[in-house]
């Protein structure tokens, strides 16, 4: 069950009312939960044939300039050209959830990160202490953050990964979730 807090996230989010910061993590959130993302496309159903009962009378199909703003609104919204692992922890900073794209990124599964913490398990001998724990304080205090950090794979392989960390905060700013989107940058060389 959604709570009134997340309806109203949504409601936002379906309306155009957010922020492009605020929309960026809540497109993440609504890439894990199910729920949360058939009620978003419910709100813009009912957005869209709200202001389609709202033309004159007569008007016979979708008249251009509706029709021009609604491409443009798409258009302006961003697009992703690679796919980037995503890792959705609960406010106990344990994961919950990954996308394919992420254990593609880093050799392990769904089931062997559920209810681990990610930073023991993916930084090894050369990843560089103030990063991970400039890292470690953000998630701690629920902050976002951004850095580029060296990750070693399941196989030991190690990668660099430019990490962007939101906190998903509910109306009295406690911890619901934090998401890590992640680009592996295959430009750069690992040591």
């Amino acid at each position: 069950m959604l709570t009134d807090f997340l309806q109203n996230q949504a409601a936002h989010y379906a309306s155009g009312a957010m922020t492009s910061e605020e929309r960026e993590p809540f497109d993440l959130l609504l890439e894990f939960h199910g729920e949360l993302r058939d009620f978003v496309a419910g709100l813009v159903e009912v957005g869209a044939a709200l202001t389609l009962a709202s033309l004159p009378t007569g008007v016979v199909g979708v008249p251009s300039g509706l029709k021009a703003r609604i491409t443009s609104q798409l258009a302006d919204r961003p697009q992703r050209s690679t796919p980037e692992g995503i890792v959705v922890s609960g406010p106990d900073r344990l994961v919950e959830w990954v996308n394919p794209a992420f254990s593609a990124m880093c050799g392990y599964s769904l089931d062997e990160l559920r209810g681990k913490n990610l930073g023991p398990m993916l930084q090894g001998p050369k990843t560089d202490g103030a990063t991970a724990e400039r890292m470690r304080q953000a998630v701690h205090t629920y902050r976002s953050c951004r850095e580029t950090i060296l990750n070693y794979h399941k196989d030991g392989a190690p990668y660099w990964v430019e990490v962007c960390i939101s906190p998903i905060l509910n109306e009295i700013g406690e911890p619901l979730w934090l998401i890590a989107s992640e680009r592996e940058l295959t430009d750069r060389v690992a040591a």
